[in-house]
């Protein structure tokens, strides 16, 4: 079910895309700078219509790497937030109680709550989501280090996981990477600090569970 959330919300974020910026953008610019459109039409009446396109495009380029630069950011902001909401989503569904710790650079999830943890850190679930390992991840690690805590997972919806990442976050770490199942078994088989979404579900978070009964 998260796989599926995760594709639609990105189909979503790319329908948003088309209908906010690819007549916005354009629009913004020649309202913004008529001169360089004004020399573009002077280019193309006298050279033709491709050398107008040329000119303005080669006028633009700098603007225009900006702003798709910003709705790159933008669209990988709003996915890793909504990737978020999303495994906290399914936590609700499934009546999983958790305390939502916001931070200013992620966001962590301690099951089954402040007070369990407080109490028994070999009980209690740290989680930390990571939509890409491209992100400050060694920063996230560092923290999560030195809460000394038995059973931190790492969610991510990377696909490029390498073994640099398990040396790098699970060995050095103790941080298990939770990844998408299909990534587990073509990639991780055999590798026990990296689990799969449904392995994570049924295997670790059950067994976890029963205990703060």
């Amino acid at each position: 079910m998260l796989r599926r959330l995760w594709e639609e919300t990105l189909l979503t974020l790319e329908n948003y895309e088309e209908r906010c910026y690819a007549n916005g953008i354009p629009r913004e610019l020649t309202q913004s700078y008529p001169q360089d459109v004004e020399r573009a039409e002077g280019v193309a009446r006298r050279e033709g219509f491709a050398a107008g396109v040329q000119s303005l495009l080669t006028e633009w380029y700098p603007r225009l790497r900006r702003a798709f630069l910003s709705v790159t950011q933008g669209r990988m902001a709003r996915g890793g937030k909504d990737f978020e909401l999303q495994i906290e989503g399914l936590l609700n569904l499934a009546k999983i109680p958790f305390h939502k710790q916001e931070r200013e650079e992620h966001t962590d999830l301690i099951l089954p709550d402040l007070e369990t943890h407080r109490g028994n850190r070999n009980v209690s679930i740290i989680i930390s989501v990571k939509r890409t390992l491209r992100e400050r991840w060694a920063e996230v690690a560092e923290e999560l280090y030195s809460l000394r805590s038995p059973n931190v997972f790492l969610f991510t919806a990377d696909e490029d996981v390498t073994q640099e990442h398990v040396a790098s976050i699970c060995r050095q770490y103790n941080i298990y990477l939770v990844v998408w199942d299909r990534v587990k078994d073509k990639k991780f088989p055999e590798e026990p600090l990296v689990l799969g979404y449904t392995e994570w579900a049924s295997q670790r978070l059950a067994f976890l569970k029963e205990t703060w009964k």
